[in-house]
């Protein structure tokens, strides 16, 4: 038997606003007709309502905060919604501006029954910071015009929402606004009295739209659902209820992106290694900041560290607007075994604590150190990755010395000569650029290590330590 649910999110706009300073103010959203569409709570609580004017809303709260209406912006949270519920119902299809449709017949055997997965989906609601209401009944739109009443059951008793559906008001269905009008100039105002007259009488007397939607309403006709697809990584967006021009104020917003990060990362039992951090600018180019972990996590709290170390070493352009959080790849975790005697270090993994120093002092600053197959000093040794494991030549390492000059100096002083020569051509083997290194002591006690050209001039070209 067919059953679906629908989640009609009356403020999703509001809702994603956030206050960097964490003070619960008044917040109402308005159309391009002026008129209120959207509030929180706290707008609310001091007698502000959806359609009120601006000047008797401005009169009751005299701190209330506008935001205009952005159905882009809208549309964007909506499609973050589903992507977070998708780990729990499969099939999720989003009704622009402020509605999913969520196919739940499927998804019973999994959850062993309708109690199962109405405990699953109401603790993922629960993380999420919108209000919702919802609705089940045996077609899409049965389920939001029920929703759109805040009907609020989740129940496959079809006899128990056909019942609150006759005595739905027709403002509440899909029925176009003159359609409305010429059923209510009839005496028609509840889908009751409506679903009571015959569908032949209604054809012959009203166009096909009005057929359409109560077959679909009914069940009679096919109703198709764009389903979403899971994306691939993560991206987030996150408005600010003002513009922020403080880098370290940044972190109470992101801090919220990244709890979301995180709860993504736990369910699909992965970890990411990069983080791209756009920064929306009032007046200038958006600021992008990329934020890399050398060991991978998936704790919101590590990559606030982290994404704090760089905020700090970067400027603003201009007053920050809005945030997003991009992830492009997600890795799989793999459990970290330890010795079980090995004694505890600290709290800190050496690739985290390479993280925290490439965050603080920039990707190139931090290197680590190998040899090379090459034969002249310059480029014997290499920068790879931190902590890359390479197997160094003891012996070589040996008869080279720990620093090298910048260029070599002239010879102006006594060596006893302990070892050498060895030959080396740094431009082939052309007997005029040949060098014959040695291995010195002057009186001073230093080691040098030294080299004599073909016109056996003495230079000096590094220091052993």
């Amino acid at each position: 038997m067919a059953l679906y649910l629908y989640l009609h999110f009356p403020a999703l706009q509001c809702d994603s606003l956030t206050d960097a300073t964490q003070q619960s103010l008044p917040v109402a959203v308005v159309d391009a007709q002026h008129s209120i569409i959207q509030l929180n709570e706290q707008a609310a609580a001091q007698g502000v309502q959806l359609q009120m004017s601006l000047a008797t809303a401005a009169a009751l709260c005299h701190n209330l905060q506008l935001i205009p209406y952005q159905s882009e912006q809208q549309q964007a949270v909506l499609l973050s919604v589903a992507q977070q519920l998708y780990q729990v119902s499969g099939e999720i299809a989003p009704d622009p501006p402020a509605g999913l449709y969520l196919r739940v017949c499927n998804m019973l055997q999994l959850y062993h029954g309708l109690d199962g997965y109405r405990a699953a989906l109401m603790a993922e609601l629960k993380r999420l910071p919108y209000r919702y209401a919802y609705a089940t009944a045996a077609t899409p739109f049965a389920a939001k015009c029920l929703a759109r009443q805040q009907f609020n059951q989740l129940t496959a008793d079809h006899s128990l929402t056909d019942a609150a559906l006759k005595h739905s008001p027709l403002s509440f269905t899909e029925l176009e606004a003159d359609l409305q009008q010429q059923l209510q100039r009839l005496g028609i105002d509840t889908l009751g009295r409506l679903l009571a007259l015959s569908s032949a009488e209604l054809a012959r007397r009203f166009d096909n739209r009005l057929v359409s939607y109560l077959g679909r309403l009914r069940g009679e006709f096919f109703h198709a659902l764009d389903y979403i697809r899971p994306e691939p990584g993560f991206s987030r967006y996150l408005e600010l209820l003002y513009d922020i021009s403080d880098m370290a104020v940044l972190s109470a917003p992101l801090s919220k992106l990244l709890q979301q990060l995180q709860q993504q990362l736990e369910r699909n039992n992965a970890l990411c290694h990069q983080l791209t951090l756009r920064l929306f600018c009032r007046d200038s180019d958006t600021q992008c900041i990329s934020i890399g972990s050398a060991q991978g996590e998936y704790r919101a709290a590590n990559w606030l560290k982290l994404c704090q170390l760089q905020l700090e070493t970067n400027r603003l352009q201009a007053p920050v607007y809005g945030l997003q959080l991009e992830v492009t790849q997600f890795a799989p975790q793999q459990a970290q075994s330890e010795d079980l005697f090995q004694p505890q270090q600290g709290n800190v993994s050496a690739l985290q604590l390479v993280s925290l120093l490439q965050a603080r002092l920039g990707r190139e600053a931090v290197s680590g150190l190998s040899l090379q197959n090459r034969h002249l000093p310059e480029q014997a040794s290499g920068r790879p990755l931190p902590l890359l494991q390479s197997q160094p030549d003891a012996v070589a390492l040996l008869q080279r010395p720990a620093f090298l000059l910048p260029q070599p100096v002239a010879l102006r002083e006594a060596i006893d000569i302990s070892r050498g020569p060895e030959r080396l051509c740094p431009d082939g083997w052309q007997l005029a650029a040949q060098r014959d290194y040695f291995i010195g002591r002057n009186k001073q006690g230093q080691w040098l290590w030294l080299y004599r050209t073909a016109q056996q001039q003495w230079f000096v070209h590094g220091l052993f330590s």
